[in-house]
């Protein structure tokens, strides 16, 4: 048991080193004690402030901070040890009956070393805290004193050293005679192992102490180093079963791909058509491996660069082919109408023409269109994702004033965003996709507004459903009360979309006040059902009342709402306990604080990591995660819960892992937003509460000088004065003359991910086509439908599109998929432009799940929906978008 407690509690440090504290203390702090350790980075972090501005006020409130910061310590280690002696008494008093088997026997030996195992816990948290306190009084005097005597600052600070009396409070707490305390217990529990049975009892207090403080913190020195030698020792076996377990995990991992290239290999040797060649069925296995990669939401840009990267290297495509792309107008005009959608979002002209149009309309229908036809001209030269984002906020506040709810807009938007956005080529990425591969493949491109006719029927198809559908789909969002919990039952204990969080008192205002009576229960949304339970120094209480008296130091774990957790942090007297198991950061002043909300992105680097370990793969954002809503708690299912080891069911520790879609919130810096609200960690960020006033950055002028400059670019694209990437680059130049926007902004604009994302795409494609695995897969389709005729081949195009589009990058589709619309053109006698029209419409009808595009992931996000309301709405919708593409295909591109 020493052994496994030695792994669990002790620093992985070099020989003979001792670690710095407070890197000790990250790593090796117990999650379930978090709130009971020396808050030991948040005092280093005043007393920085307090360098420059000192205050008497201020340096009260850090010693207060101190003060309770070591009655919290002490009274959690003499919880802590209240239940050590209990599992010595269960120990005790348990009797293996004569006669039964073993597993009794083992039972209670493991019963005594999770005990031993405890001891050790505890006593390495004595230790730990012990040492903080002395360091963290050394560093106030090192510095407060040494600047308040420089600077000649008017402060009342302690006459002798800080050091000096935190040393001679902490020498009277029990606590610091843990060693001795504890080391009493484990030779008893260790005794009863052998089959001594001894009476013990721990003592009040243990009255030989002849060391002082420092030499009791010189033997923590070898405590920890001790160890460490025999870890050190033992080192041999433990590296190689770590090293077979991970070769192990390794090859579980990749078992998929194994057998991926097992089947190809297969075919490959039974050469079951003259077409395919060897190099062919290397790029049916890459094109698998991307497939598999891009299922597991692995980042499209470095999957779809490395295939090609590969491709390179094994000489199936050159250098010119593989990486013709970047030199290609269409990815660079990709990328620069990006940068000028970013620039036009921040002068506030989507605000400000939503502002003059919704008004405030008396019935649904109009309330909808309202909303959908300024959307839909604004999605003609503006990314639909800037147009969403945008309208998130305009249309949370613009619903409840018109009465309706904001589920009723927020979905239907996002698919009338994805379909619209055809309308011209220039309009979406996809379709300048297909264009350039149009004339990489020698064939006469797409006019600018050749879709404009089926992409035209296809939005008002879509307006007229979503009018009629959605309020009978989503109709359980219009009502109140008892009706909709009744016609909602499947919607479960999270169907308000509750986070997981604890809040800690520590106010003495609050102290021995009844929960009621404090006015927390009021403070949340859903009254005292958002509870979960009380801890108190480590031992959890979950049958919760309103009439529960209040005690310093008590951990609420609660789950509630967004309101009420906006409502907690401006409440006095408590302390949000940080998820991610990083120390309370905040300033002296709270006011410099913001909370904001985030929805991470698959290209987030915290995603497929534990929760506990969040600031390691994203330090600059230094702010704690307060709380935590999982992707699934959306789905009508409670997220996966994890048992403490108390028994006591819990909502998000450490151990949970984050996915794409999972809500945070941040107790952050005021900077954080401005400088990460355009980072593509996120779907959307948030402000659910600003220490600083919300001020309107919106400058009229700009606005509409923007405004003007889209225009132009429309312009000077329709009427062909101008090709569109110099077009592109005409409107950045007038944006930047005008001083909309900047160079370094237009810099930082430039989502290089995406451009890379498209390069890649284009090589794999490319290896697609000249290797002949187009053209089987062609003749596949055609040989399987060719009884239906052009139409029926068309329907097929159109499925299969939609469904791959369900899993990946609408960029990944159109890439796999053109080779094969190429190929059934040729050989059917098909206008391409029929086939490739076909494909343009259905890969925007990405509306079967949250997860298709990032528009559908922004309203899942805002919008309370399960998510089987994007299928249930969105399938009919595809349906008939369907039933409108291809015949308007037939007819705008004739045989």
């Amino acid at each position: 048991p020493l052994a496994v407690a030695h792994a669990l509690c002790l620093a992985h440090s070099p020989l003979g080193a001792m670690p710095e504290y407070g890197e000790l203390l990250k790593s090796e702090c117990v999650w379930e004690w978090k709130p009971y350790y020396l808050n030991y980075d948040r005092l280093k972090g005043w007393i920085k402030e307090l360098e420059s501005t000192m205050t008497d006020k201020a340096v009260e409130k850090f010693l207060e901070e101190l003060e309770l910061g070591l009655e919290r310590v002490n009274h959690f280690y003499l919880a802590q040890e209240s239940q050590a002696q209990k599992a010595f008494e269960s120990v005790r008093d348990r009797k293996t009956p004569k006669g039964c088997d073993d597993l009794d026997s083992a039972a209670e030996t493991n019963l005594a070393n999770i005990a031993l195992i405890d001891i050790q816990k505890l006593k390495l948290y004595s230790k730990q805290n012990e040492e903080g306190f002395r360091k963290i009084a050394k560093k106030f005097d090192k510095n407060i004193k040494r600047v308040a005597e420089a600077r000649d600052f008017d402060v009342k600070l302690p006459n002798d050293s800080l050091e000096a009396h935190v040393v001679s409070l902490v020498e009277r707490k029990p606590f610091a005679d843990a060693e001795a305390r504890l080391g009493r217990l484990e030779q008893a529990i260790q005794a009863l192992e052998q089959g001594r049975h001894e009476e013990f009892e721990i003592p009040e207090r243990v009255l030989s102490r002849q060391s002082s403080i420092g030499k009791r913190l010189s033997r923590l020195g070898g405590a920890l180093e001790a160890p460490l030698i025999q870890k050190r020792h033992r080192g041999t076996s433990e590296t190689l079963m770590r090293s077979t377990r991970r070769a192990v995990g390794i090859f579980k991992r990749n078992l998929p791909l194994l057998a991926l290239g097992v089947v190809v290999a297969m075919l490959a040797r039974a050469d079951l058509t003259p077409i395919l060649k060897p190099a062919s069925y290397l790029v049916i296995w890459v094109t698998m491996v991307v497939l598999y990669f891009l299922v597991k939401q692995s980042p499209p840009d470095i999957v779809l660069m490395g295939a090609t990267l590969f491709l390179t290297v094994c000489g199936i495509l050159t250098q010119e082919a593989a990486w013709a792309a970047f030199s290609n107008d269409v990815v660079l005009s990709v990328a620069g109408l990006g940068v000028i959608a970013h620039a036009v979002e921040k002068t506030g002209i989507i605000d400000i023409v939503f502002g003059v149009v919704l008004g405030k309309p008396k019935s649904l229908a109009v309330a909808m269109l309202r909303l959908f036809l300024p959307a839909i001209v604004l999605n003609v030269c503006i990314s639909n994702t800037c147009v969403m984002s945008c309208l998130l906020s305009v249309i949370d506040k613009w619903s409840q004033e018109i009465g309706y709810p904001k589920a009723f807009f927020l979905m239907p938007l996002s698919y009338l965003l994805l379909i619209s956005g055809t309308f011209a080529i220039f309009s979406t990425s996809t379709n300048l996709i297909a264009q350039g591969l149009l004339v990489t493949h020698g064939e006469t491109p797409f006019g600018n507004f050749d879709l404009a006719l089926p992409a035209l029927m296809c939005s008002a198809v879509t307006i007229a459903y979503l009018i009629i559908v959605v309020p009978f789909a989503l109709g359980r969002f219009s009502l109140t009360g008892k009706a909709r919990k009744e016609a909602q039952p499947a919607i479960g204990k999270r169907k308000e979309n509750r986070y997981d969080v604890r809040v800690q008192i520590t106010g003495r205002a609050l102290r021995g006040q009844t929960l009621a009576a404090s006015g927390l229960v009021a403070q949340l949304g859903g009254g005292l059902r958002d509870v979960c339970g009380c801890e108190r120094y480590g031992v959890m209480t979950e049958n919760v009342g309103e009439d529960m008296v209040l005690e310093l130091d008590d951990v609420l774990w609660l789950r509630t709402n967004l309101e009420g957790v906006s409502s907690l942090f401006m409440t006095a007297g408590i302390q949000f306990v940080a998820l991610d198991l990083s120390d309370d950061t905040a300033s002296l002043d709270q006011t410099n604080r913001d909370l904001v909300e985030a929805v991470l992105d698959k290209e987030s680097p915290l995603v497929g990591h534990r929760l506990g370990s969040a600031k390691k793969y994203r330090p600059e954002y230094d702010c704690p995660i307060v709380a935590y809503r999982a992707f699934n708690s959306f789905q009508g299912e409670e997220a996966q819960s994890v048992d403490s080891p108390r028994g006591i069911e819990v909502g998000a520790t450490p151990e949970t892992r984050l996915e794409r879609g999972d809500h945070i919130i941040l107790n952050c810096p005021t900077s954080f937003y401005n400088t990460f609200k355009d980072s593509s960690d996120f779907v959307v960020l948030r402000k659910i509460f600003s220490a600083e006033p919300l001020v309107s950055d919106q400058n009229m002028s700009k606005a509409y000088q923007a405004g003007a400059c889209l225009l132009m670019l429309i312009g000077f694209v329709s009427t062909s004065t101008l090709q569109l990437l110099e077009a592109v680059f005409v409107c950045l130049s007038a944006l930047i003359f005008l001083k909309c926007t900047t160079m370094d902004s237009c810099v930082r604009a430039v989502k290089l991910r995406t451009v890379f994302t498209i390069v890649g795409a284009f090589g794999l494609g490319k290896a697609i086509g000249q290797e002949g695995v187009a053209n089987v897969l062609a003749e596949m389709l055609i040989f399987v439908l060719k009884p239906f005729g052009h139409r029926g081949l068309l329907v097929a195009i159109f499925a299969s599109t939609v469904a791959l589009g369900v899993i990946f990058h609408g960029t990944a589709v159109v890439v796999l998929m053109f080779p094969i619309c190429s190929e059934i053109a040729n050989s059917m006698g098909m206008p391409i432009h029929q086939t490739v029209a076909v494909l343009c419409l259905a890969v925007s009808c990405q509306m079967l799940s949250p997860i298709s595009y990032q528009t559908n992931l922004m309203a899942y996000s805002t919008g309370g929906y399960q998510f089987a309301d994007f299928t249930k709405v969105g399938l009919g919708l595809v349906v008939c978008i369907a039933a409108v593409t291809i015949p308007l295909c037939e007819h705008s591109f004739p045989s």
